[in-house]
């Protein structure tokens, strides 16, 4: 197994280092809601749009999905990494990007309104900027990993704290399956996480399956729609629906060493995977605090048993402060 190495410039006096390893193992075995089919290996394309870095996750001639880096202090629009667009193996794409509402609502992104008083959720002149560092990557026949490091920056460019957070994309036959695995560093001093419905692991469907058009909302404890939903413990929640005549939806889970948490569920289409909703959190200098979640972008409806069967997967990433 070999890792190329490279340092990309990327702007305003900083650059990426970008691992991409080129051999792989054997297929990579997948448990839980839908069995793997074969494809050709899972590829990561690196693309240099005007103002932001963005890498593809493809899939043999299917996109799954793009990270977009952000992290330029050039454009208000990508202040901190999102996922979008997202897609289902048949091709059908799940998430929103700027959404009209809440333009901050970007795909599958984490942020966080205060920590340590600064704002890293909202798009704002005055908010954090939560920036790429380091980027290395890694593919197999059936998944792909791309693993940041970040630095948490104030809107005047001082360190507040520091990140790792991995992802993880897997095939299924129906389903594509995307595990974010983030660990945030006090390395720059203490932090404290106040409370505050904005915080966390977010996602923004697409009109047509949320709630507010048609859309169904479901969560682990049967309970469904938004105003039974929202502020409640959860494993998971799910938004389904149909785009045209074809059956689709996205599922966003707490990982299980994460979980119950709650979450912020709204009939516009965003859940948000939020352990800071009700009670603070405090991090001491030196030490780390990690979460992990599970995206997925399915084709047809799953019966709640069998997202249960992929909440409890043994495939998932091991969570721990990376």
């Amino acid at each position: 197994m070999h890792t190329d190495v490279v340092s990309v410039d990327v702007g305003e006096g900083r650059s990426v280092t970008c691992g991409t390893m080129r051999e792989t193992s054997a297929l990579h075995t997948t448990h839980g809601l839908w069995p793997s089919t074969q494809h050709l290996h899972m590829q990561i394309e690196q693309q240099h749009p005007r103002f932001y870095d963005r890498l593809k996750i493809h899939d043999g001639d299917r996109t799954v999905l793009a990270l977009n880096l952000g992290g330029s202090a050039k454009d208000l629009f990508l202040m901190r990494p999102c996922i979008h667009p997202f897609y289902t193996p048949d091709g059908y794409p799940v998430t929103e990007m700027g959404a009209h509402n809440f333009p901050h609502h970007k795909g599958v992104w984490v942020g966080h309104a205060q920590v340590n008083g600064v704002n890293f959720f909202h798009d704002l002149p005055d908010a954090g900027w939560i920036v790429p560092i380091e980027t290395h990557m890694e593919t197999t026949e059936a998944s792909a990993s791309i693993h940041l490091i970040l630095e948490w920056r104030d809107q005047r460019g001082t360190i507040i704290a520091t990140e790792t957070r991995r992802h993880v994309v897997r095939r299924k036959r129906q389903a594509h399956v995307l595990d974010i695995l983030t660990s945030l560093h006090a390395s720059h001093g203490s932090l404290d996480l106040g409370v505050d419905n904005h915080a966390w692991v977010g996602c923004r469907t697409i009109d047509a399956l949320d709630y507010d058009d048609g859309g169904q909302m479901l969560d682990s404890e049967g309970r469904h729609g938004p105003d039974a939903i929202n502020s409640n413990p959860i494993r998971w929640v799910t938004n389904s629906g149909a785009i045209g005549e074809h059956t689709c939806g996205i599922t966003v889970m707490a990982h299980p060493d994460s979980s119950p948490v709650p979450v912020f569920a709204r009939f516009y289409g965003t859940s948000l995977l939020n352990p800071t909703m009700f009670e603070p959190l405090h991090i001491d200098d030196g030490d780390s605090w990690a979460f992990g979640a599970r995206v997925i972008a399915h084709d047809g409806l799953p019966s709640a048993s069998e997202i249960n069967d992929l909440w409890s997967a043994s495939d998932q990433e091991y969570l721990q402060p990376l």
